[in-house]
């Protein structure tokens, strides 16, 4: 039996033009562009691991997190291992600064009405939120847990948390009570959110 039927069909494959068109070969252009050239994934791939330090260093400047220079990995060994040193940035703020065309958020459910949020809307509730956490207290470090479904609040919740600085802890409602009750007794949330119900 040869390898290939050893291992079964393939069941995927990427579209031929997909290290030019995907998000990784929009990076490869990118670097291309600043004389590192890389002819396919197995040499960017190599690159990676044999060069962290660079590899992510230019990726930072790629994905426009470079607000503090300075290497990005200077000890690439676990576990001594450093990413960023120096650095601070807000998941909130990366997610909330870009423009997009079209929805940030389409939510889908069986017991409501479709949900769909523009990138202005969701900035807005976002605020919100995070103006009532403030009023309940939540600072930096604190725990926000959420006993919540996935659903665009959840989002909201979870953005409006960490634009503090909060650590964020969450659970479904299909987890039933007592699952809950160990997980989030554990941490010892500052404020718990949760559903009035759920169907």
């Amino acid at each position: 039996v040869d390898n290939h039927e050893a291992r079964g069909e393939v069941l995927w494959s990427p579209a031929a033009d997909a290290w030019s068109t995907s998000r990784l070969g929009q990076f490869r252009t990118w670097l291309g562009r600043r004389d590192l050239n890389f002819d396919d994934y197995p040499a960017l791939w190599k690159w990676s691991v044999e060069d962290p330090n660079a590899f992510w260093s230019k990726f930072r400047d790629y994905a426009d997190l470079g607000r503090t220079p300075g290497p990005a990995l200077p000890a690439p060994t676990i576990p001594e291992a450093t990413w960023f040193p120096g650095s601070q940035w807000n998941y909130t703020e990366e997610v909330l600064h870009h423009e997009v065309e079209g929805p940030a958020v389409i939510a889908r459910s069986q017991t409501r009405e479709p949900v769909e949020l523009t990138m202005a809307q969701l900035r807005e509730q976002v605020a919100a939120c995070r103006a009532g956490l403030v009023r309940l207290g939540v600072r930096r470090g604190d725990l926000v847990a959420a006993y919540l479904p996935n659903i665009p609040e959840t989002v909201i919740a979870f953005l409006a948390s960490a634009s503090l600085g909060a650590v964020w802890t969450s659970a479904p409602p299909e987890f039933g009570i007592r699952a809950v009750t160990d997980r989030f007794g554990q941490v010892e949330p500052t404020v718990l959110l949760a559903v009035e119900g759920y169907d």
